[in-house]
Order: C-alpha cells, then sequence, then structure tokens
C-alpha cells in the first residue's frame, strides 16, 4: 500500500491512515503524473499544497494540489484532493521566446527546471552542439523536451523531485504471468489504424514534398495512412519523420494487464509475458500504470507495447 503525506500552506504536514480511494495515473507518454485521494473530510485539507506518494521509502509522486473538493455522500462528508506532478507547471508556464547557442543541460536545469521545485537532473559535461530556438507560445514543457530530442534523441520525464533527461527506464526485466508477477486479468489491442505508412517530406520550396520516409514495419504492409512534413521550416528536421513513424508503430500494439497490489514500481521496465493462449511475448515495455485503491482493494492496470517492429 503507498503511503501519502500532504503539506499545506503555511507549512503544517499531514501523513492520512484513513485514505477512503485514490487513484494514481502515470504514463511514459504524458509528461504529467495525476494522483487523486479521497479522505474523511478535515478542515485542514482545505489548505493542501503538495502530495507526497510512498512506496515504503521511495518516492513516487510529488506534485501540487490542483483542487480540492468536499463533498456530501449521504451522512458522510468527504474531501477530494487532485493533484499533478512537477511537471504540470512545465506544461501550464510559458518559457521566455530566445534562441540558445549549444545549450548544455545545466543550463536547461537552471532555467526551465530549478524555479519549479525539480532538485536533481542527468548531469554531464557536453552541451548540444546546435541551437536551440524557444518560440513565443512554447511552454517550459515543450522547450526542455525539445533540448532532450535533439541531444539526447528521447523525451525527458520527470518522478518525484527528479529529471530524467536522457531517456528513462528502470533495470532488469519483468515477467508477468504464472512464473512471475500474477495477473488477473489480459487485455490484447493490435490497432492497424495508428499506424503511418509514409511521411512525405519537404526539404525546400522547390522541389515539393518530393522524398518520403516509408514504413518498414510488416504490419504496415496494406496500410496507407500518409502524413506530411516540411523539412524546410524552421526547427523541424527529418527526424520528425521518424518520430511519426515510430509513435504510430508503438501506438498499433497495446497489452493491458490487471495485477493486484500497488506495483507503480514497474513503470518504464522492460517486460515480457507469458499467457497460456498468446503464448511468449517478449520486446515489451511498461509504458503505464493505473494504481486504484478503495474499499475492495488494490490494483494496478499496467499497460505495455513493443519495442521493436
Amino acid at each position: 500500500m503507498l503511503r501519502y503525506v500532504i503539506t499545506c500552506r503555511g507549512g503544517s504536514r499531514i501523513e492520512p491512515k484513513n485514505v477512503l480511494s485514490a487513484r494514481l495515473d502515470c504514463e511514459l507518454d504524458v509528461p504529467a503524473d495525476s494522483l487523486t485521494l479521497t479522505l474523511p473530510f478535515d478542515g485542514r485539507l482545505r489548505e493542501a499544497d503538495t502530495v507526497e506518494a510512498y512506496q515504503g521509502e521511495t518516492l513516487r509522486f510529488f506534485g501540487q494540489a490542483d483542487e480540492v473538493i468536499s463533498v456530501r455522500q449521504g451522512e458522510r462528508l468527504v474531501t477530494r484532493v487532485t493533484a499533478r506532478s512537477l511537471a504540470a507547471l512545465l506544461l501550464d508556464n510559458e518559457a521566455e521566446p530566445l534562441t540558445y547557442n549549444n545549450p548544455s543541460n545545466k543550463l536547461m536545469f537552471d532555467r526551465h527546471l530549478a524555479p519549479f521545485g525539480i532538485t536533481s537532473y542527468d548531469e554531464e559535461r557536453h552541451p548540444l552542439y546546435n541551437d536551440l530556438r524557444i518560440d513565443k507560445g512554447m511552454s517550459h514543457w515543450q522547450a526542455l523536451e525539445a533540448f532532450c530530442l535533439k541531444r539526447y534523441g528521447s523525451a525527458p520525464r520527470i518522478e518525484g523531485r527528479r529529471a530524467f533527461l536522457r531517456g528513462y527506464g528502470r533495470e532488469g526485466t519483468v515477467l508477468f504471468g504464472e512464473n512471475g508477477v500474477r495477473c488477473l486479468s489480459l487485455n490484447e489491442s493490435l490497432r492497424r489504424h495508428r499506424l503511418i505508412s509514409e511521411v512525405k517530406v519537404k526539404f525546400n520550396s522547390a522541389n515539393g514534398y518530393s522524398s518520403s520516409v516509408k514504413n518498414a514495419n510488416p504490419l504496415c504492409d496494406g496500410v496507407r495512412r500518409v502524413r506530411y512534413v516540411n523539412a524546410a521550416a524552421d526547427n523541424v528536421n527529418l527526424d520528425a519523420a521518424w518520430r511519426m513513424i515510430d509513435k504510430g508503430n508503438r501506438a498499433s500494439y497495446l497489452l493491458r494487464l490487471d495485477c493486484a497490489g500497488a506495483r507503480p514500481d514497474l513503470l518504464g521496465m522492460p517486460a515480457v509475458v507469458e499467457d497460456s493462449g498468446l503464448g511468449r511475448i517478449e520486446g515489451l515495455r511498461v509504458t503505464g500504470v493505473k494504481y486504484t485503491m478503495n474499499e475492495k482493494g488494490e490494483l494496478t492496470t499496467v499497460s505495455l507495447r513493443k519495442e521493436q517492429f
């Protein structure tokens, strides 16, 4: 079971022992995690500022309360606290428009992470040897994501108070099935409608969209779904076309498992599933966990996608 700490404006801390229900949603493709707690009414909770969730001594969630709702349900008055992780602050705040020359990850930390309560990140000596343009209207998250995609080829992730800039994952491989993490139910979705068969690319105005990148995924045979990328535009290059194809491939296969207990620790882990009907499925990765706790007990719904096609 997860443990929670709520800090109120003014600094007082509450560690509720009688949580009526909880829901924690974490997805690698969604910048901000979300947490909702339902508790017996306590007037102090109306001043809730930040919410923490621990699995043992490990901080799994830290975020600012977005909403505090008091609801009467018959004879009972309850308080519902919803919060998003610190990535939400990067999404909600606009970054200053400017152009960085050879920005380092320390510069990105100082300008786009530290002001929002993030305290640690992946430090390294070498900067991005290129310009990074922050356009008017871009959020701090978009600025950070643009840097990470250019520098490391992967999107950032914020967990607790730490920023993972060079990609996110956990060591080891988790096995789901009779010989590993037991599954209460399984749901496999083959979603061909998410595949992108081809991306046409324009490198200059004279030749138009004369070049193309084609999807080599065998599952794409017979699928026609075309997109266009203007690589002649500022802040856009051929990598954008490959990312579109890769995103479609990853979204085309989804496996959901229901597991008993609290397992937010599985997020980001490579995975293998053994099922009596589907057989052994390898090359998976846990891309989402949804933990719920209520009067029926604890349940974690795990979402897995394929890493290679």
